[in-house]
């Protein structure tokens, strides 16, 4: 039987799940390794102010078991509304950032704010990319992203939901 996902309005008392994704290693191995505690904290300072920012939960969990959401950025100097997800890792492999991208899909479709959404996972983290793949998203190129203080080959991806 599928899990079933939600999604709820990242909130402050899910600086645990950011700390728990952010600081492992794992879940941190295509994003250039773990953040350290001070820059967790800037992130989910962040995450609490963007609209469309969420909390994956899954029926029979009391706590969130991943992030997911829409943010505004910059490439190649010009603004583009960017999806990114993670998942904890012992709640990988069942397809709960599938079903939560679908979710962040939905919500894009219905904010007029938005016409494209981005993404851009390591050109190595194949599970990202398949799944950008069978979402409908399409590959535009590669290209190099700063993070913290390093730089990421990303794929870069789109997807038009207006």
């Amino acid at each position: 039987m599928p899990t079933e996902v939600e999604l709820r309005p990242y909130a402050a008392e899910d600086l645990w799940l950011t700390e728990a994704l952010e600081t492992d290693p794992e879940a941190m191995s295509e994003l250039g390794g773990p953040r350290t505690r001070e820059k967790v904290a800037e992130v989910h300072r962040k995450r609490i102010d963007e609209r469309l920012y969420f909390t994956i939960t899954v029926t029979g969990e009391p706590r969130g078991v991943g992030e997911i959401g829409i943010w505004t950025s910059e490439v190649k100097g010009s603004p583009v509304h960017e999806t990114g997800w993670m998942v904890l890792p012992a709640y990988q492999g069942r397809s709960i950032a599938t079903a939560a991208l679908r979710e962040v899909i939905s919500c894009a479709q219905s904010d007029h704010e938005i016409e494209r959404i981005h993404a851009f996972p390591g050109v190595t983290n194949e599970p990202s990319n398949a799944l950008c793949r069978r979402a409908g998203f399409e590959l535009l190129d590669e290209l190099e992203l700063p993070r913290d203080d390093d730089v990421l080959r990303c794929n870069h991806w789109a997807l038009d939901v207006s």
